[in-house]
């Protein structure tokens, strides 16, 4: 069975084949996901990232921002729960191992929207399970590339006594 999707249009991956057949191709194109004040504050607070420029909006008009500013980190972050509301796993255990070249073009600013550009790179057998590498683009709504970068998955099959 290569990749299904179900009436939520998931994209539904459950073997190495599923992935090595879309190697180099897009996986899936977010919808646009808007980049709040609050969401940008809630981060910085949980992370104990209190500048100037995530959170007083008044000196941030006046500066070359023009408005708040998220950490390029967030976007990174944003990532998994991304992932997963386009696609599912099937009988496979997955462990997020790393991000290389990760790269911020511009600031993203509060009350943005952003589109994730997500393509299965390589795809790795490797002597239990399998690794991906995924190479996502965050695009502000208009074009402009705001962070990318490469995000490298391991998977394994789930075994009969486990549950994923």
């Amino acid at each position: 069975m290569l990749m299904e999707t179900d009436s939520n249009m998931k994209i539904r991956l459950n073997r190495q084949e599923d992935f090595s057949a879309r190697s180099g191709q897009v996986l899936f194109q977010s919808e646009p996901l808007q980049i709040t004040k609050e969401r940008i504050q809630a981060y910085c607070r949980s992370l104990d990232q209190l500048d100037w420029f995530h959170f007083d909006e008044a000196r941030c008009t006046q500066s070359e921002f023009g408005a708040l500013i998220a950490p390029g980190t967030l976007s990174l972050a944003l990532i998994h729960s991304t992932y997963f509301r386009h696609v599912e796993l099937i009988d496979l255990k997955a462990l997020f191992i790393g991000a290389d070249d990760f790269r911020v073009m511009r600031p993203i600013k509060a009350g943005e929207f952003l589109i994730l550009n997500f393509r299965i790179g390589e795809v790795i057998e490797r002597h239990e399970g399998f690794r991906v590498s995924y190479d996502f683009e965050w695009l502000e709504t208009a074009g402009d590339s705001v962070t990318a970068g490469t995000f490298l998955v391991r998977y394994w099959p789930v075994k009969e006594n486990e549950t994923s």
